[in-house]
């Protein structure tokens, strides 16, 4: 009889903090739950830092092989972001504290990308080759202005007149008229389209604008 009475004390005293037992082993079963995500976010998370490092390393080899062509002096710099989604402005490593002046041209091993436009202490800006306007570019013997036409998504020389001799596949470079250097190439002639007195002249540049990462900075760097 005794033991009658003491199970159905335990059974009414269970009954009675049932829910109290219930949010005590949801609590253990839920730390465990938690672990075992919190574990598998961090293997996720180590393992996308691999691949990362990964891409990096081979983004590092290819650009590097096809550095031996280039002769003008240079500083490697990385890409760290973009300013904004919709422009053409990109912050790059190195400023003031290393000898970077606004205007220095900025390449890549296809080509010129733009210009630094804007220097920092440890930073500087660069804007692209498609918003810049008027830049001083020669084909063969003669010059004209480049500029880049959105609609037509290519690159645009105005100003040479159609007594000038330019061809399809004519290279295009740098001038040198201002502080961006001469001889860097831009592009080459896809097409031609005679205007009054003066020529078009359509140009492909083989930079990819829209996968950049790690640049040159153009200059007579120690």
């Amino acid at each position: 009889m005794k033991k009658i009475y003491i199970s159905l004390f335990i059974l009414l005293f269970v009954f009675l903090l049932r829910d109290n037992f219930a949010f005590f082993l949801g609590n253990i079963f839920g730390v465990f739950k938690l672990d075992n995500n919190y574990y598998d976010g961090i293997i996720k998370l180590k393992d996308e830092k691999i691949d990362y490092l990964e891409k990096e390393i081979n983004n590092i080899n290819d650009f590097s092989s096809k550095l031996d062509k280039i002769s003008y002096n240079y500083k490697v710099s990385k890409i760290t972001y973009k300013e904004t989604y919709n422009t053409n402005k990109y912050i790059i490593q190195y400023g003031n504290n290393d000898n970077i002046i606004k205007g220095l041209a900025v390449t890549n091993e296809y080509g010129l990308i733009g210009k630094v436009t804007k220097v920092n202490k440890n930073t500087s800006e660069l804007t692209t080759l498609r918003d810049l306007k008027d830049v001083s570019v020669v084909v063969n013997t003669s010059y004209g202005k480049l500029n880049y036409d959105y609609e037509k998504d290519i690159f645009v020389i105005s100003d040479i007149s159609n007594y000038d001799t330019v061809h399809v596949n004519d290279v295009v470079y740098t001038s040198g008229y201002g502080i961006i250097k001469e001889k860097l190439y831009i592009g080459k002639v896809t097409s031609i389209e005679l205007k009054d007195f003066k020529k078009e002249i359509f140009v492909k540049s083989s930079v990819d604008f829209n996968n950049l990462n790690y640049v040159l900075i153009v200059g007579d760097f120690k």
